[in-house]
């Protein structure tokens, strides 16, 4: 099987190892790591800092250590909650995986956390989520921050459709071996194995991502219509999100603004870490 070079830049920073300031694994900090039971699983969250509550949401096939280089400044100023999605990292793997699903229980999590007010800054699917939670949520969440989140299919390169409509289609109908994904996705497995509390699943995750991904539409516009809340839009220059679908974001909220990273992919809290830092605070404060 053929891997596009889009790879590293599409998946939700699955597989790459990221800098630990500070000593802490972030993602696997057994001294502030935690289990709520939300939604019949039990998802697994870390917390940092003092001040407003901060709710980091990661990609794709990734886990809390997405956010390893930024929760070390955000914590100086917020109360950082850095949650591993449903079937991701620590978490355990719901029956059901799609964008409205894993809203609703990060929705749950907000009210079991007892949570007033608070910020969100989701990335990749986690900035799809984001605006789920921004239009259904005005209750509890009071800004927001997407980072490279498309709202459709379409929303992305040819080269990203393809990967995820046929490439991934094509590897789940293969019936894969444990062999077989270590081969052709150890940037995934490898994090996955060993992290999640259900490794024996991981074909099952897998294939529900794939068909999440493959949705044609992950957020009606009416949907988006529905934010009123402060809200950012952030997208690398170089994402395979294409830049005039995140204008559409962008101009379908109406209290938004639009902020474009000179010379980033989608690896924007690799790339970027300490500018998102600063520019989420600004945007916050």
């Amino acid at each position: 099987m053929k891997k596009h070079l889009c790879l590293l830049s599409f998946l939700a920073f699955a597989g790459l190892l990221f800098s630990q300031p500070g000593g802490i694994e972030y993602g696997s900090n057994k001294e502030v790591g935690k289990y709520i039971e939300v939604d019949g699983i039990n998802l697994y969250y870390e917390t940092y800092g003092a001040g407003t509550p901060l709710l980091l949401l990661h990609g794709g096939l990734g886990s809390i250590s997405a956010f390893g280089s930024s929760i070390p400044v955000l914590s100086e100023k917020y109360k950082v909650i850095a949650a591993d999605s449903p079937g991701h990292g620590r978490s355990e793997q719901p029956e059901e995986l799609t964008y409205p699903s894993m809203a609703h229980t990060f929705s749950k999590l907000i009210d079991r956390l007892g949570l007033d007010s608070v910020y969100v800054m989701g990335w990749s699917d986690g900035g799809v989520i984001a605006l789920i939670l921004a239009a259904e949520r005005p209750d509890k969440v009071k800004k927001i921050i997407a980072v490279g989140a498309n709202t459709t299919l379409d929303g992305l390169t040819e080269e990203a459709v393809h990967f995820t409509k046929v490439e991934m289609a094509d590897f789940v109908k293969s019936n894969p071996t444990k062999a077989d994904a270590e081969r052709y996705y150890g940037w995934w497995t490898e994090p996955f194995f060993r992290l999640s509390p259900e490794p024996e699943k991981w074909k099952s995750i897998f294939e529900k991502v794939q068909k999440m991904w493959a949705t044609e539409t992950y957020i009606p516009r009416e949907q988006l219509e529905k934010i009123a809340m402060p809200t950012m839009i952030v997208q690398g220059d170089r994402d395979e999100i294409k830049l005039t679908h995140t204008e559409e974001i962008f101009r379908a909220i109406k209290n938004a603004q639009l902020c474009v990273l000179p010379n980033t992919s989608h690896l924007v809290f690799e790339e970027r870490p300490g500018l998102m830092c600063r520019i989420a605070m600004e945007f916050f404060e």
